[in-house]
């Protein structure tokens, strides 16, 4: 077999949460963009068999985005942390409270997710969509001179409709030609 070395890629991505004016664009990210796709399986033995595997069926499949984004930037964190509120003063600026969340739904902040790599934003056949992720967030503000302030967000998939918890490639697509 051949070996195709235009096929390897590298480099960053941006990813987008929500979409329209909800949307939240994450394009400053310091330790990389991370998707990964997990699959569970359950292993199937009779005593007859003993050890032996004699079936093998997946229990489930869970996709989600690692994303450390890197700009402080308060008004966003309400958007990406459930329970977390802003308030916003005319003079004094904005505050964030972050609340213990204890009970709180994340399916219910389900969102589309698209990851576009940076080499190419504008072409979709490279891009990952999660067509609902739930944001969990945790923030690690290290106040020293050797390490940035990076908001930790996990974005994980949750089935559509259509049980799709990642599409690669074109969404758009609707048929095999």
């Amino acid at each position: 077999m051949a070996q195709h070395f235009e096929k390897i890629e590298l480099g960053p991505a941006i990813v987008e949460y929500g979409e329209g004016q909800e949307m939240v664009v994450f394009e400053t990210t310091i330790g990389g963009v991370n998707l990964q796709v997990e699959t569970t399986y359950r292993e199937q033995k009779t005593d007859q068999t003993g050890e032996t595997i004699v079936s093998k069926r997946i229990t489930g499949r869970d996709a989600s985005v690692q994303v450390p984004f890197a700009e402080y930037q308060l008004d966003i964190i309400p958007k990406i942390m459930v329970g977390a509120e802003a308030v916003t003063d005319a003079t004094k600026g904005t505050k964030v409270s972050v609340k213990t969340g204890v009970g709180l739904d994340l399916i219910s902040a389900a969102k589309k997710v698209v990851i576009k790599p940076v080499a190419h934003k504008t072409d979709p056949a490279f891009w990952v969509t999660l067509p609902l992720a739930y944001p969990e967030t945790d923030l690690q503000y290290n106040y020293n001179n050797e390490n940035e302030r990076i908001t930790n967000v996990v974005l994980r998939s949750t089935p559509d409709d259509d049980n799709v918890i990642a599409i690669l490639g074109d969404e758009t697509i609707t048929k095999t030609p």
